[in-house]
């Protein structure tokens, strides 16, 4: 996962949720094995922004000054009423 979803896209969704996050030192035991999915229409983003930390982490790895930007924006499904 790289690149937060745009400012203008996090403007427009209803649903955001964001964290960061800093570590003088980071080791890392087990790289973990993660993935994100949306399901229906191309409504919904997410990413990171990494300082000092590569996208694919090595086990038994430490890294140093280490600084992760997350944000997953969605925009909530119109529902016409009939």
């Amino acid at each position: 996962m790289s690149g937060r979803p745009s400012d203008e896209d996090i403007a427009r969704a209803d649903i955001v949720m964001a964290a960061e996050v800093e570590a003088d030192d980071l080791e890392v035991k087990v790289a973990p094995d993660h993935q994100v999915e949306f399901h229906g229409d191309d409504q919904a983003a997410s990413g990171t922004n990494r300082e000092n930390l590569p996208e694919s982490v090595t086990d038994g790895a430490r890294y140093r000054s280490v600084r992760i930007s997350y944000a997953l924006q969605a925009r909530a499904a119109r529902v016409n009423p009939t």
